[in-house]
């Protein structure tokens, strides 16, 4: 698979709403990534599919943050901060409380507190409002 194709796979990825059968589907698709699921690009539209899909069901963690997670997790903090201040949501609040329990260095520590506060003005729903606060008491200090 090429890059652009790669991206416009995931940009179109739309959840079917059987959990069972997206998990499938996403799982297929990073199977034929290769090593492109390391690219920035790619890692970043795997973030959006959370942004664009707020409520679906992809898992916890499930195939996108097992891909993430198979780089080192310093090197999507960043593409994680710039999704918090777009747009947060239940999933991508709790991938950074798991970035918080890792190896991060106190940079990304600090960036991923930053975006949080960040979110936290904008976010709406009580439910990503919740998981925002609570991640700020427990890691933003």
């Amino acid at each position: 698979m090429k890059l652009d194709e790669a991206i416009n796979k995931f940009g179109s990825f739309s959840p079917t709403g059987d959990e069972a059968l997206d998990l499938r589907m996403l799982y297929a698709l990073i199977d034929q990534l290769g090593e492109l699921k390391y690219a920035d690009d790619v890692r970043r539209e795997l973030i959006t599919i959370f942004e664009r899909n707020p409520n679906a069901n992809l898992g916890s963690p499930g195939p996108i943050v097992h891909a993430l997670e198979e780089s080192p997790v310093d090197e999507h903090v960043a593409l994680l901060a710039e999704s918090l201040r777009r747009h947060a949501t239940v999933m991508t609040v709790w991938m950074a409380e798991r970035c918080f329990r890792s190896n991060l260095s106190t940079q990304n520590r600090r960036t991923l507190v930053d975006a949080l506060r960040s979110a936290a003005d904008r976010a709406t729903g009580e439910e990503v409002v919740s998981a925002i606060k609570e991640a700020l008491q427990d890691y933003g200090t």
